[in-house]
């Protein structure tokens, strides 16, 4: 997939690699900073860990799609075209659904993957794509999806082992060679819409700590996990492309389209995305940072 146009030559030559675990994880996570860094020549790359294939899709969506997998990955394609992202790589694991649920349990489920195994693929594509740059979710994997945390703890190790000659040496075969990235970055989730939007839930009575369709998804615990800021990205003028790339995943609800949020307040909260630095190790007194490419030679 090509990049849009209108890109900066400043930013041509660099590679940013993501690695998230379900369709509609790059848009709803960080969106916005994609389109930004297409616009600027930056070659971006995708892993998507698994199919979304238990994720709540109603029928309406279904038309013309033979499986809940079909339809999520064909709402990926949408939206990977949308915000220039040049190559997509998926490894057909199952959705693992949340802590708990029969799903998670599943054999053919990340959750239940060898770790190893999917830190080897993850290392075999560093390695074949050479990005100076990658990013994954945070520990708590944003809002605690198992999916996220172990593509968090794979990705992670991946980023450290890729430039080990004696790790994976079976991708040597494959004239791979030792690649060890130069930064390592997790997504985090802008504090004040989501401090908005428990405040809001607790005057209507709901508990911010039971949340979702199965009452799984704590809201609070989210909020209490979230790490330091490292790097604020400035996207407001991409919030269209993120806006038209979240609308590929229709079978999906995300924060940016809830009806909570008038247009104007979504584009005030959204105006810069933030990142924790993992790798290199943040220094104290360290000014933050405006390009996740900042330091790359």
């Amino acid at each position: 997939m090509r990049s849009p146009a209108n890109s900066h030559p400043a930013q041509e030559g660099r590679r940013l690699l993501l690695s998230f675990a379900h369709p509609d994880d790059e848009s709803f996570g960080m969106g916005g900073a994609i389109a930004y860094y297409a616009q600027r020549g930056v070659t971006i790359s995708l892993i998507c860990s698994t199919n979304g294939d238990v994720g709540s899709v109603d029928d309406e969506h279904l038309s013309g799609y033979d499986s809940v997998a079909a339809l999520r990955l064909a709402e990926l394609e949408c939206a990977a075209g949308t915000l220039g992202i040049r190559e997509v790589i998926t490894f057909g694991y199952r959705d693992s659904g949340m802590m708990g649920t029969p799903d998670n349990a599943h054999p053919d489920c990340l959750w239940q993957a060898d770790e190893a195994a999917v830190v080897g693929r993850i290392v075999r594509e560093i390695r074949r794509l050479r990005p100076q740059v990658i990013v994954t979710f945070d520990p708590f994997g944003g809002y605690g999806h198992p999916d996220h945390i172990f593509m968090h703890r794979a990705t992670t190790r991946a980023f450290h082992q890729a430039g080990d000659p004696t790790a994976y040496p079976e991708h040597g075969a494959e004239n791979l060679a030792p690649y060890r990235p130069a930064k390592l970055y997790y997504t985090a989730f802008p504090r004040m819409p989501l401090r908005l939007m428990i405040w809001q839930m607790r005057l209507r009575g709901q508990d911010p700590r039971h949340m979702g369709k199965n009452g799984d998804l704590d809201l609070q615990a989210a909020l209490d996990s979230q790490l330091p800021t490292h790097a604020r990205i400035p996207v407001g003028r991409y919030q269209t492309a993120w806006d038209t790339a979240a609308g590929c995943h229709a079978s999906q609800q995300n924060l940016r389209q809830s009806r909570s949020l008038t247009e104007k307040i979504s584009r005030l909260f959204f105006r810069h995305q933030a990142f924790t630095r993992a790798w290199p190790e943040p220094v104290p007194g360290e000014r933050r940072e405006h390009d996740l490419f900042a330091g790359v030679g």
